[in-house]
Order: C-alpha cells, then sequence, then structure tokens
C-alpha cells in the first residue's frame, strides 16, 4: 500500500508531463501544496519526489524548491580532452573581429538585468577609478561566496571585462611570447591574445579536465609567459571542475611561478545551489589576476570586477590608463544585484536561466531528434551541442545571418579537428523555436544535397550497361558509397583512421574506470 501511494505521486507527475501541464524547466508545486491537492500525506508526497529526483525528473535546490528537468531520449555527446598542443595561427585582428560579431551570443540576452530601478541624477563628484568603496565592499562579500578572501581596497571595478583582461596581457607579457590556455573557452580570449600578438598554445579539456602531463610538458618545453585558466562552467562546456584538479594546477603555479589569469564570469550560472571553489579561492601566494563579473546585451548594463594579486603595482596604471570606471547608476545597479534578497539578484537569474535552460534543451532535442546531442552541462551562459554532420559553409553562413545573437560557431571556440560539428548555443533566449526551425531546415538541405552527389556519378558510370544490370549495379554502388559516406562523416573526412577510432570507440563505447570516482570525489 506504502509502495501505492508514492508511485501516485509519480503517476501525477508523468500524466502532468504527457498533457504538457508541466515541461522541463517549471518548479514543482511546493510538497505541502502537492500534499494537500492529492490527498496524501506529507511525508508519503517526500517520498515520492525523491524516487522522482533519483530518475531524472526533478532536481531540488535548495532554498529554491523542485525544478523539472530535461530527461533526454539521445546519448549525451562526450567531450574528449585534447591529446596534443596546438599552436594557433596568428592572424592578426581577423579572429578579433570574427568574434566580436558574436559578442551578444556569449552575453545574457535580458533587457531588464542590471538595468537600474530608478534613473539617478548626474552626480558632478567624478567616480573614483576603482569604484565607489561601499560597492568594492559588496562584490568581496559576493567572493567570500566563493571562497576568496581579499581586501575591498585591492579589488577594482570596470564596465569591461574584455578591457581588464587586455590590459593585464599587455602589462605582463610582450608581443610575441607564448601564452598557455585551456580551451574550449570564451572565444574572446584567445583572439584577443592573436591580435595582440601572443602566441596562443591551445590545450583542449574534457568532461574530466584537462591532460596534466602533457600541461606539464608544455610548460618544460616551451617559453611560456602566461596562463589563461577558465573558471567554473566556463564557456560553453558548462564544465564543474574537480577541487583535486583545481589543486593539482595551484601546485604547478606554485613551481612555475608564472602569472595567471582565471576568467570566470559563469560562477552565479550555477545549476545547484551552494558555493564554488575557484582557482583563485586556493591561491595563497597571489600570482593569479582574478577577472570576473556579469555581462548582458544592453548598453551600460554590463559589470566586471578584478583582483590583481602581487601584479597589483604594475596593473594600478593600465587600469587607470584605460578609464574603466562604472557610473555611479551602474554601480548601484551591481551592488542590487549582488544582494541575495533583492528582487535582481544574480541568485535570482540564475535560477530563470537554468529553467530557460531546459527548455531551450528539450525544445531543440524535440525538434531535430538525434540530429544533435548535447554535452553534459552543470552550468554557463550555454548548451554545446554537436550536430550529426557539420554544416556547409553556405549553410552555416545563412544561419548565421539571422541567429548571431543566439549561436557561436564550433570552430571559434575549439580547435580540434571536429570543431566543425559542434555550436554553442546560448541559454537565455526567450524564444528558441526560430532557431530549430532553421537549423532542421539547414540539415534537412544539406543531407539532400549530400545524396544527391553520391548518386549522379553513379548514374552516369552505368550508362552504357543493360538494363536489368544496370539497376542492380547502381543500386550496390549506392550502398557502397552511403557506407563510404558514413564512415567518412564518422571520421570527420580530416581525421585520421588512428585518431577517428579513438573518437568512435569514446562516443560508442566509453570506458568506466574506478580511479574516476576517487577523482571527482569532492575533496574540499
Amino acid at each position: 500500500m506504502a509502495d501505492f501511494l508514492y508511485k501516485g505521486v509519480v503517476d501525477w507527475f508523468l500524466d502532468q508531463m504527457s498533457q504538457e501541464a508541466i515541461v522541463p524547466g517549471d518548479k514543482m508545486p511546493s510538497l505541502r501544496a502537492l500534499s494537500k491537492q492529492l490527498g496524501l500525506s506529507l511525508n508519503t508526497v517526500i517520498h515520492g519526489y525523491e524516487l522522482l529526483s533519483e530518475d531524472g525528473w526533478i532536481e531540488s535546490r535548495p532554498k529554491s524548491g523542485y525544478f523539472v528537468c530535461h530527461r533526454s531520449d539521445t546519448k549525451p555527446a562526450l567531450l574528449l580532452a585534447g591529446e596534443a598542443l596546438r599552436e594557433l595561427a596568428n592572424d592578426g585582428t581577423k579572429p578579433a573581429w570574427s568574434c566580436l560579431a558574436h559578442r551578444a551570443a556569449l552575453v545574457d540576452q535580458s533587457d531588464a538585468f542590471l538595468s537600474p530601478a530608478v534613473r539617478q541624477e548626474e552626480v558632478h563628484l567624478p567616480v573614483l577609478g576603482k569604484g565607489h568603496l561601499a560597492i568594492r565592499e559588496a562584490v568581496n562579500e559576493y567572493l567570500k561566496g566563493l571562497g576568496i578572501k581579499a581586501h575591498a581596497s585591492h579589488l577594482w571595478l570596470g564596465h569591461s571585462p574584455l578591457a581588464m583582461f587586455t590590459q593585464t596581457v599587455q602589462t605582463l607579457t610582450q608581443r610575441g611570447d607564448s601564452v598557455l590556455v585551456l580551451t574550449p573557452c570564451d572565444p574572446r580570449i584567445t583572439t584577443t591574445l592573436q591580435s595582440l600578438g601572443r602566441q596562443v598554445i591551445a590545450l583542449t579539456a574534457g568532461e574530466r579536465g584537462v591532460d596534466l602531463d602533457l600541461a606539464i610538458r608544455c610548460l618544460r618545453d616551451n617559453a611560456i609567459r602566461l596562463i589563461v585558466l577558465p573558471g567554473q562552467f566556463s564557456f560553453p562546456a558548462g564544465q564543474l571542475i574537480s577541487n583535486l584538479s583545481l589543486r593539482r594546477w595551484l601546485a604547478i603555479i606554485e613551481e612555475t611561478k608564472l602569472p595567471v589569469i582565471e576568467w570566470d564570469l559563469c560562477s552565479h550560472l550555477a545549476y545547484r545551489a551552494g558555493s564554488l571553489m575557484t582557482y583563485k579561492s586556493l591561491d595563497s601566494s597571489d600570482h593569479i589576476v582574478y577577472i570576473g563579473g556579469v555581462e548582458s546585451k544592453g548598453v551600460d548594463r554590463s559589470a566586471s570586477w578584478c583582483l590583481p594579486g602581487r601584479h597589483q603595482a604594475l596593473l594600478e596604471g593600465a587600469f587607470l590608463g584605460a578609464d574603466m570606471a562604472l557610473s555611479d547608476a551602474q554601480q548601484v545597479a551591481l551592488s542590487d544585484a549582488l544582494q541575495p534578497n533583492s528582487k535582481r539578484s544574480l541568485t535570482k537569474r540564475a535560477r530563470e536561466v537554468w529553467a530557460n535552460s531546459e527548455r531551450v534543451k528539450a525544445h531543440l532535442e524535440t525538434r531535430l531528434g538525434e540530429q544533435v546531442s548535447f554535452a553534459a552541462s552543470k552550468g554557463g551562459m550555454s548548451l554545446w551541442m554537436r550536430l550529426s554532420k557539420p554544416l556547409e559553409v553556405a549553410s552555416m553562413t545563412a544561419l548565421l545571418a539571422s541567429f548571431r545573437n543566439a549561436i557561436v560557431p564550433g570552430a571559434l571556440v575549439s580547435h580540434e579537428a571536429d570543431a566543425n560539428h559542434w555550436l554553442a548555443v546560448n541559454v537565455t533566449l526567450d524564444d528558441v523555436e526560430p532557431l530549430a526551425k532553421a537549423l532542421a531546415e539547414h540539415l534537412a538541405v544539406d543531407e539532400g544535397k549530400t545524396v544527391e552527389t553520391v548518386i549522379k556519378p553513379t548514374v552516369e558510370s552505368t550508362e552504357l550497361a543493360e538494363e536489368s544490370e544496370q539497376a542492380e549495379e547502381t543500386a550496390q554502388v549506392i550502398e557502397s558509397d552511403l557506407q563510404m559516406f558514413d564512415v567518412l562523416e564518422a571520421n570527420n573526412v580530416g581525421a585520421s583512421d588512428q585518431e577517428a577510432k579513438k573518437t568512435r570507440n569514446a562516443t560508442t563505447e566509453p570506458l568506466y574506470n574506478p580511479m574516476l570516482d576517487l577523482i571527482n570525489h569532492d575533496f574540499g
């Protein structure tokens, strides 16, 4: 009888899902409300919610309640760590221009977020270069929640995290210096370094981080002058970095004594509540220049902060000269967003983004089916989506013409051989249907073109054969060519046989390693 009652809650939930009365991203009724609605005891409803949580239907968020998750019907895309370092070509400012065109897809699409509640009259007193002390103290309190202990007097506020990053790179390195960057990351990092004439060495991270042995060899064999580490939920992979990996990186930094920049703009976009550990929170020697912030597509609705660490004396002049100060109204809006109980708080916005992300994922998968799969994501600004086959240049150009604010091509974000199979999709979009429809059309068009090019030479090659033999021969050749086409697509055409075999095996037959449980254990 008890089991039957528990399953009554599950049956009610599944019935609501089938009627689309509840969809991914929605908040579940409170325990007491559902208990009253179904006429069941509170303990029965609690256990029913636990069963739904165990099966992945819903997720508990402390101080927020239960939310409906998207349960994927397709196998998740695996993001594999790179097996080699990649030196990016120095194309000057060309990559930076390409990336600048996609800026809207890298930030929050909200028009209201970080906008001043009341337009304040201009104050005649100049704004301090660092920002007002009261606002810096509010930011400092927020950073304490991330485990970062610092003094407000060391904190700099600005209107652009990219401007702070640029000034830091120009101050700490020289033109031609080599910089090690962990990718996938915000593409503005790599393109800015290239436009500044720095030699970028990319080290690809998988779902469990980077190959640290490869990183150590790189630091030993190359004259690296700077390391750039994307922070928690780094764009676009949405990875939660294990504490063990964080500590090992800090040990490497302590040994090399190299300056490090941590780019951490998405810590507030965690899908699960609770404080997050950053590289900076373990940085007892202050080697890391920490850059964080919040970005919106609206004009003057972005804010950033920077902890220069031991490089304070060098960076002060650069920051002052860049004149990045926030206006009084912007500082008030930022302070309001950092208050947990505010109507415009970062935590509230994170819940909204999480819910919308589940809806976006469910919608894209429903529309595109097995043509797409998503890398496991635990937070961040985007979904890292893998297409079953890369779009042709004409299709991608047409798609970007209409949805430059919604997607970033994988080739800008990743530098692996299969980068053209990936797209980063902004999860703060209000309406994802136009994008889903356009993607479905372009994927169908490309598929039609491919089949046509395969069939055409086959018909021409059998033109002189007898009619009965021609039909049989054509069918055999088509089948053979289609099989070859499938193989080429799976191998990403340009990849070597050995690399393709590794990718195919990793995608279809992931191996279980018991040591991974130990690595993923929270040592904090």
